[in-house]
């Protein structure tokens, strides 16, 4: 499908670099601008983590199967056969394939091979500092934990390429991929994936990587700008679910 991107990603060491710190939209306005603009051959995706100590594996690699499974991971397959028989009645637009499916249900929450990233860093600064903290201790208390934005410099994608026809579930090497807009979250939110050839392990992307990070006293700060700029819940969330949860942000006393 020619409306869909993709791109094979090796997996390689990622670019050591200085990790800078910002703690106002202004100033990470200014790194965008110096540091993460598109060039000829590259381009920039972004993704936020609410703790710099999130490890880049997909949440289907981080699940465990239910007690009484006999394999020892999670079994997408029937994972993603009981979302395809459940939910035809609830989508926005009828899906084509398999990934596409993948993408409507990350998108809604389901743990799957993928990792979702942007080409908006202020879609990633919204899930770096959304929650009031991300993490918790081994005694399970809150921990102020500092939240971060990766920027990923990789090549541009070629838009002729096809999906390869085994589907997103026996891929071979990791790749990226852009499906067409088959759910209003795609579109706020700008979304983009890397699909996991093997989502248990810790994704080190090819390229150049950079990790933006976020005083965990800046968040609240952060979160507020972020709304008067138009960004906010029921901006990128545009359904009844984060419509609700963005007037109970605004009419109560809470991160």
């Amino acid at each position: 499908m020619k409306s869909q991107k993709v791109e094979l990603v090796r997996r390689r060491g990622d670019v050591k670099t200085p990790n800078p710190c910002i703690g106002s939209l202004a100033e990470l306005s200014k790194l965008i601008e110096s540091e993460f603009q598109d060039d000829p051959s590259t381009t920039v995706l972004y993704r936020g983590h609410g703790a710099m100590s999130f490890r880049l594996r997909p949440k289907v690699g981080r699940c465990l199967p239910v007690t009484n499974s006999t394999k020892k991971v999670v079994n997408e397959k029937l994972i993603l056969e009981l979302f395809r028989r459940q939910s035809t009645d609830r989508l926005e637009v009828a899906t084509a394939d398999d990934w596409e499916l993948l993408a409507v249900a990350q998108h809604h929450g389901l743990a799957t091979r993928l990792l979702d990233w942007t080409r908006s860093p202020l879609v990633a600064l919204y899930f770096s500092v959304r929650n009031e903290c991300e993490s918790r201790d081994s005694d399970g208390r809150p921990r102020s934990e500092d939240a971060e934005i990766l920027a990923w410099r990789c090549p541009k994608e070629d838009l002729s390429k096809p999906l390869p026809k085994i589907g997103p579930l026996q891929i071979k090497e990791t790749m990226r991929y852009i499906p067409r807009i088959v759910t209003s979250r795609l579109r706020a939110q700008s979304g983009a994936f890397t699909v996991h050839s093997d989502p248990t392990e810790d994704f080190v992307p090819e390229g150049k990587l950079v990790r933006v990070r976020i005083p965990f006293d800046k968040r609240k700060e952060l979160k507020d700008s972020l709304f008067r700029h138009g960004v906010h819940e029921a901006v990128l969330f545009p359904d009844i679910d984060g419509l609700a949860r963005h007037i109970e942000w605004c009419q109560t006393k809470c991160h």
